[in-house]
């Protein structure tokens, strides 16, 4: 899920805001593709690990056909949630309502009289192409259930953001700007983590990085926030080619093309301009399909080629609501339809990140 934009504001203090947000509602069709996220594999996943040290938990991950997703489970005030997993965000968060329709119902409920005031003021927050209240809240956390727990800062999503970007998300996005709300992992003190979803799906978190120091990487690169304005700094590099349906895009130093991983995202989301061309260019070939294989290729650290690709990812366009609107290149989304089978590896503290196939 793309985190476009945070705007804050002012609402009512406290936990008024979730209390007012906890009513029962009518199903609506976004509920309906959730129903179902509780009743695979009866809800349950197999307990998370902890390696030799503290530093390092492995916590199990389910692709859910429906949501074509991968979802972890956490607790919150002795509560289980399901969230996506999410790269392209970086907050922990759960659900403002309880609906008997939804899996929200199975796995938890929001319940503010066990929570604490965070300190922080709500906030309308954007992903996607939605915007909806926020309210700010302190409660236990922990990957399993009678885990040693600790206090968190996370965010109740109210219905315009739970229906909108598809539900719930769990953020990996650690670094942001100083302004908005506490990530979750800069607020658990993880450096560095894998989204292995190979044969045994699962989420490794590390305090120390997962990327040794002679292993070759892809650089990561921090261009949207700092020169446009991204208040979190998405897991971004630059693609050294990006073909589709065997045609190159104009790559150089003129016409630059950023990639963002965002595992929260089930295909692809590109720039406007990239979109609307890529149609021209369509048509005019003839084409029979119009993102049937696409291929993007980064150069590493010690100078290879790092190629990943997906057969007819579902395609959209950013739209022109972004908090980057500046950048003169190509701005593209990269989400599950390229990185399903792979093993991705972030350390946030020093931006570089490896792919592993096997």
């Amino acid at each position: 899920m793309l985190v476009r934009s945070v705007v804050l504001t002012i609402c009512v203090v406290g936990g008024g805001l979730a209390g007012a947000l906890r009513l029962d509602r009518t199903s609506s069709r976004r509920e309906v593709v959730q129903a179902s996220l509780g009743l695979v594999g009866g809800g349950v996943l197999p307990r998370a690990s902890h390696a030799a040290s503290e530093d390092r938990l492995v916590v199990p991950l389910e692709f859910i056909p429906a949501l074509n997703a991968y979802i972890v489970q956490y607790w919150l005030f002795g509560e289980r949630f399901g969230a996506i997993i999410d790269t392209g965000s970086p907050f922990l968060t759960a659900p403002s309502t309880c609906s008997k329709w939804s899996y929200k119902y199975r796995w938890g409920c929001y319940k503010p009289e066990l929570t604490k005031d965070s300190g922080y003021a709500n906030t309308i927050e954007g992903f996607d192409n939605n915007q909806g209240p926020v309210v700010w809240r302190n409660a236990a956390f922990a990957f399993e259930e009678g885990q040693e727990t600790e206090e968190l800062t996370f965010g109740v999503f109210g219905p315009e953001l739970l229906d909108g970007p598809g539900g719930l998300f769990l953020g990996l996005i650690k670094h942001t700007d100083s302004w908005i709300r506490p990530s979750f992992l800069g607020q658990t003190g993880y450096r560095s983590f894998c989204c292995d979803f190979r044969d045994k799906p699962q989420l490794v978190l590390s305090k120390g990085s997962l990327i040794g120091e002679s292993d070759d990487y892809i650089p990561l690169v921090r261009t949207l926030n700092q020169k446009y304005r991204a208040p979190p700094v998405h897991y971004t590099a630059k693609a050294a080619s990006f073909i589709c349906n065997g045609l190159p895009l104009r790559v150089d130093s003129k016409n630059p093309a950023l990639v963002i991983f965002d595992t929260g995202l089930s295909g692809m989301a590109v720039s406007d301009e990239l979109f609307d061309g890529r149609n021209l260019q369509a048509r005019k070939n003839r084409e029979k399909t119009l993102w049937g294989d696409v291929r993007v290729e980064f150069e590493t650290h010690q100078g290879r080629t790092v190629e990943i690709s997906a057969k007819n990812p579902l395609t959209t366009p950013l739209g022109r609501d972004t908090p980057w609107t500046r950048f003169k290149g190509n701005l593209i989304v990269i989400g599950l339809s390229f990185l399903d089978g792979r093993a991705l590896t972030i350390d946030a503290d020093e931006d570089k990140l490896v792919f592993n196939s096997q």
